[in-house]
């Protein structure tokens, strides 16, 4: 199985070749169905990377912040959350002062920037198939203008 990376590098460089193609105005029926077949291996190819980024998406949806964001209050209202280098976050505090505090703290902002990293990378994917199909859709409308 090819890697994401070579994968969308092959969609842009047979994107690319299609356009290319469409400008010379001289279409053959055996080139276009080439065409689509390409366009309908990398979009059935960025399926299983799609639906991974889906899940990544959702272990980090609203749900999972608010929890992970009360696990650090709750560990910094017991005076047990540590930084990286093992030394207390915060002293003790109540509980409403530890969910301020909590929100600061890196290990909630790398799981916020985690987050907005997983659901960019869905949403582009989810364009890319989505491009895909309309390559597909376009080479099926030329083919129907060839007979």
């Amino acid at each position: 199985m090819r890697n994401l990376e070579e994968i969308l590098e092959e969609f842009e460089n047979t994107r690319l070749a299609f356009i290319t193609y469409r400008k010379k105005g001289d279409m053959k029926k055996d080139a276009l169905l080439e065409y689509q077949g390409r366009f309908i291996d990398l979009k059935a190819e960025i399926r299983p990377f799609k639906t991974k980024l889906l899940g990544e998406t959702t272990r980090r949806d609203d749900k999972a912040a608010t929890a992970i964001k009360f696990r650090i209050a709750v560990a910094i209202h017991e005076g047990e959350f540590k930084d990286e280098e093992g030394k207390l976050f915060f002293e003790k505090c109540s509980i409403n002062q530890a969910e301020k505090f909590a929100s600061a703290s890196k290990a909630y902002k790398d799981f916020l920037h985690e987050r907005v990293f997983f659901k960019r990378s869905y949403v582009n994917l989810s364009d890319v198939r989505n491009d895909a199909e309309s390559y597909i859709n376009l080479t099926k409308d030329l083919l129907k203008n060839i007979q």
